[in-house]
């Protein structure tokens, strides 16, 4: 079960959302704007446009995984017209489709990673990105969320990380960092909005609850390297690479390199927990987050989930099945948004849902979940 500790607050962190749209009453999915109503938007929230795939979501920046739960999923929440009175009733409603990919743009989901009370400069963000570097490809399995490329199921769990990368997140090494746009991990510069931010964009976008546990890695990473402790997992880059193509693939059942030795993404992730468990403990982790961690060790990402959900509807008319999808998915995100877990989104996407009750992360009877 998630503990009682004090939330640590040495880092703030910051969430750009890119998203497709689904239009009713014809349940459309295409790259058309979505805005909430004007005036409801609250200070540090941004409802933007985003150049290549249309709607873009900058989330108020958080210092508290609990907080930047919360304030996500309100802010998605708020893209929902339904949810304002109208007097008409013909008027198209778009709800989001948060996924990396479905026709012939890309969206993806970027973290922002700022210090509390003091100035990130670029040679303390190429330290930090050290501590990240060689875990990027256990964020790509955890966020891969693509499996549909070209309107057409695939058999890759992120075509936006495997089709994308040399154009839009280029992969570095690990002693690289540039302030170039078009890197996976870049420094950006203090403006008179923001501060300097280490920013990660090798993610696909996805719904809260993969989102927040991302975060949740890449925040116990942080902690380890703001508490002068080693990094923990450092490899070639030979491995790195092959680590990162291998998760854009395979998503949750690819093979990644931890300190040379391989291991499959579930059992990374145990271990990443475990060795974690004190920059962990530090968090005020909601049950929802630690659900999604549960599923992760299941296989279970958001790749997964689309894919199983995709099958169904086409199985059950293939000349439609994009509109019986999208029907589902707005219905399930608008229930996960109201304040519903991730195990009803995915019951009422039509996806079984696995038995948690005998999973552990990290290791048995371990305290942090």
């Amino acid at each position: 079960m998630p503990i009682n500790s004090t939330p640590d607050e040495r880092f703030t962190l910051g969430v750009e959302l890119e998203s497709y749209t689904i239009a009713t009453p014809g349940f459309r999915i295409s790259r058309e704007m979505a805005f909430p109503r004007k005036g409801v938007g609250e200070h540090g929230e941004r409802f933007g446009r985003d150049a290549s795939v249309g709607t873009e979501y900058n989330g108020r920046p958080f210092q508290t995984i609990r907080e930047g739960f919360f304030l996500l999923k309100a802010g998605l929440r708020k893209y929902s017209l339904k949810l304002y009175r109208t007097k008409s009733t013909s008027r198209i409603r778009r709800q989001l489709l948060l996924v990396g990919g479905w026709r012939d743009r890309f969206a993806g989901a970027h973290l922002h990673l700022a210090l509390v009370g003091e100035e990130l400069t670029k040679e303390r963000a190429r330290h930090l990105a050290w501590h990240l570097h060689d875990h990027l490809p256990l964020l790509v399995a955890v966020m891969a969320n693509s499996p549909v490329w070209g309107d057409e199921l695939t058999e890759i769990a992120s075509n936006r990380v495997e089709r994308a990368s040399r154009v839009y997140f280029h992969p570095i090494a690990r002693r690289v960092l540039t302030s170039r746009a078009m890197d996976e991990m870049t420094f950006s510069r203090a403006r008179k909005t923001k501060p300097a931010t280490l920013e990660l964009r090798v993610m696909d976008s996805n719904i809260p609850e993969f989102v927040i546990a991302a975060a949740c890695i890449v925040k116990a990473a942080a902690l380890t390297w703001r508490s002068g402790r080693r990094a923990s997992n450092l490899i070639s880059h030979s491995a790195y690479l092959r680590s990162r193509s291998d998760a854009a693939r395979r998503g949750m059942k690819a093979h990644l390199c931890w300190n040379g030795e391989w291991l499959t993404a579930r059992s990374y992730l145990d271990r990443f927990v475990w060795v974690h468990r004190d920059e962990l403990e530090k968090m005020d982790i909601p049950q929802d987050v630690w659900t999604a961690f549960k599923l992760l060790k299941k296989g279970l990402n958001g790749s997964a989930i689309l894919t199983s959900a995709v099958r169904r509807a086409h199985l059950e008319h293939p000349q439609t099945w994009q509109r019986r999808f999208a029907k589902r998915y707005m219905a399930a995100l608008d229930h996960l948004l109201a304040g519903n877990s991730i195990l009803d989104f995915i019951e009422r996407l039509g996806v079984e849902v696995p038995d948690l009750d005998d999973v552990w992360l990290g290791r048995r009877r371990m305290r942090l979940a």
